[in-house]
C-alpha cells in the first residue's frame, strides 16, 4: 500500500499547475540520437541515419518499465542544398497512472561554411543553425492513480477517491531552435527550447511550460598516426571530452525553487570497433535550494560496438549517487543506430558536414 500511496502522489504533483516541470526527461546516450538536444544535428552525420533510444529509469521503485522513455529519430543531409531534415518521434511515462508526454516533430538545419583548408593548415569551421517544429500530447490515466482517502484503518481498498479527475489527456503545439559551431575537432552550441510556453495543465489550471536552454560542446583529441587505421577502413582512436548543460524555469536571481538544471560531463574512449564512455550527471560542487540533496545525481558508464560500418549498438548504467541510492535501481538505456550508405562519389562532400561529436 506505501508503494501505491507514493506513486499517486508523486503522480499527482507531476501534473498539477504547480509542479509539472518536474517531469524532464532525458537521456544518458544524448549522442545517439542528438535529434534529441537540438535541431542543428539534422543531417550531422552527412549521410541518412535511423536511432532509437529506450530507457527504464528507477526501476527499483515502482518496477520495470514503470519509467520509461523511448525515442526514434531519422535524419538527411542533402550535399547541394546544405541542408539537414529530420524527424523525431519521443515518448516518456512515468508512474503508475501513466503520466505520458508523447511527440512528433520535424526539424531543419543549414550549414554554413567559414574560412579554407591549405596544405595542413585548416582555418575551416562551420555554423549550422536549425529549427524544429512538433506537436505534444500530455495524458494521464486517472484511473489507475490511488489516494488515502480510499484506505480504510486496516489498509483495505474500500472507498472511491473524493478527488475530481482532470482532462484524460492536452495537446499543443511548441517550438524550438538552436544554433551549432564546430570545426575539424570542436563543437559548442545552444538550444533554446519551449518558445512557444504553451499551456500543458491537465486540472484546468494554467500552467505554461518555461522555455529550457541547453549547452553542449566537446573537444575530440586524436590518437594514434594518422595512418595507422584508414587501410582498414576504421574510425580513428581517440578521447572525446564532452559536457552538456540544461536549465529550465529559472528567474534573474536563480533562488526560486522552481527551476530546474542538470550537468553531465565526462569521456569517450573510441578504439574501433568499440567505444567505451563514462561521466558525471549533476552539479557536484552545488547542493540544492535547501541543501537536503546534493546535486551530484548520478555516474554514468557506456560500452558500444559497432556491428559493421551502417550499424551500432550502445548500452548505458546509470548508478545513482544521490541520498536516493538505495531505491532507484539506477537507471538502463539501450541505442540502436543504422546508417545508409551513399554515393561514393560525394564521400568527400559529405565529410564536410560531418560534426566530430562522439557515435554514441
Amino acid at each position: 500500500m506505501k508503494k501505491a500511496l507514493y506513486i499517486g502522489f508523486v503522480i499527482i504533483l507531476l501534473f498539477s499547475g504547480k509542479y509539472v516541470q518536474a517531469q524532464v526527461s532525458h537521456f544518458s546516450q544524448f549522442y545517439s540520437n542528438p535529434l534529441t538536444i537540438a535541431p542543428s544535428f539534422a543531417g550531422y552525420t552527412g549521410k541518412t541515419r535511423i536511432a532509437l533510444n529506450y530507457r527504464d529509469q528507477w526501476p527499483g521503485i515502482a518496477g520495470p518499465g514503470t519509467f520509461v522513455t523511448y525515442s526514434v529519430g531519422a535524419d538527411h543531409y542533402f550535399q547541394r542544398a546544405k541542408s539537414g531534415v529530420g524527424i523525431l518521434a519521443f515518448r516518456d511515462q512515468a508512474g503508475s497512472g501513466n503520466l505520458s508526454l508523447t511527440e512528433i516533430g520535424a526539424m531543419y538545419s543549414y550549414v554554413l561554411k567559414f574560412g579554407k583548408k591549405s596544405g595542413r593548415r585548416n582555418t575551416r569551421w562551420f555554423l549550422r543553425p536549425g529549427l524544429y517544429f512538433k506537436y505534444s500530447q500530455r495524458s494521464i490515466n486517472f484511473g489507475k492513480l490511488t489516494f488515502s482517502d480510499m484506505f480504510d484503518t486496516q489498509g483495505n481498498l474500500v472507498n472511491a477517491t473524493i478527488e475530481q479527475p482532470p482532462l484524460p489527456s492536452i495537446g499543443y503545439l511548441d517550438f524550438s531552435s538552436s544554433l551549432l559551431a564546430y570545426a575539424e575537432n570542436f563543437w559548442a552550441g545552444f538550444t533554446v527550447d519551449h518558445l512557444l510556453r504553451p499551456d500543458q495543465s491537465l486540472n484546468g489550471s494554467v500552467a505554461r511550460l518555461p522555455m529550457k536552454l541547453a549547452v553542449y560542446g566537446g573537444y575530440r583529441h586524436l590518437l594514434g598516426s594518422k595512418g595507422r587505421r584508414k587501410n582498414y577502413g576504421k574510425e580513428r582512436e581517440s578521447i572525446t571530452f564532452t559536457a552538456h548543460y540544461r536549465i529550465q524555469g529559472a528567474d534573474q536571481s536563480f533562488k526560486s525553487n522552481a527551476y530546474y538544471d542538470q550537468l553531465d560531463i565526462g569521456a569517450y574512449w573510441t578504439h574501433d570497433p568499440w567505444v567505451i564512455g563514462t561521466w558525471v550527471r549533476g552539479l557536484p560542487v552545488v547542493g540544492t535550494p535547501d541543501d537536503t540533496y546534493n546535486s551530484l545525481d548520478a555516474i554514468i558508464v557506456l560500452i558500444g560496438f559497432k556491428v559493421n560500418q551502417k550499424l551500432r549498438i550502445g548500452y548505458s548504467y546509470d548508478a545513482t549517487v544521490s541520498n536516493l541510492l538505495s531505491h532507484t535501481g539506477g537507471a538502463h538505456e539501450i541505442s540502436i543506430t543504422y546508417i545508409f550508405d551513399q554515393n561514393k562519389s560525394k564521400k568527400r562532400n559529405h565529410r564536410k558536414a560531418i560534426v566530430p561529436c562522439p557515435s554514441f
